[in-house]
């Protein structure tokens, strides 16, 4: 009988670095997020890097695509680590962002908290790097 086995991807030092610098050069160019994250979604077995932020509902999603897609641009030899393909946006008021303020709150710096294998009101959360939840 065969076996099979998924091996999880891994949150490499250079995808931590790349979300962190790319969170970073957002800011500078004033795009306000109240959230930013690393997520591994099981389903694909892959990582996400997620922001959220009150400019997708009030300039829509397309705007702010575009000015991650510029500061993307910015990050050079960083940027494969955080190609566009893996960003994702949500809304400020997201399931997923009102479960994690309820348990994370970091301000609005920059942060690096792990967050893994923990249930958040009934929605389990396997692995997730949180940069910011404010």
């Amino acid at each position: 009988m065969a076996e099979n086995t998924v091996v999880k991807e891994q949150l490499t030092d250079a995808m931590i670095d790349a979300g962190a610098e790319l969170t970073k050069r957002l800011d500078e160019v004033g795009v306000p997020m109240t959230a930013a994250l690393w997520l591994f979604v099981p389903d694909i077995n892959e990582w996400r890097l997620l922001f959220a932020s009150p400019e997708v509902a009030s300039k829509g999603p397309r705007e702010v695509y575009e000015k991650i897609l510029q500061a993307i641009n910015q990050l050079e030899a960083k940027a494969s680590a955080a190609p566009f393909s893996a960003i994702g946006l949500m809304d400020p008021d997201a399931d997923l962002v009102r479960r994690l303020r309820m348990t994370v709150r970091t301000g609005t710096g920059l942060n690096r908290i792990r967050f893994s294998k923990d249930v958040i009101d009934g929605h389990f959360i396997d692995d997730a790097l949180i940069y910011r939840v404010a």
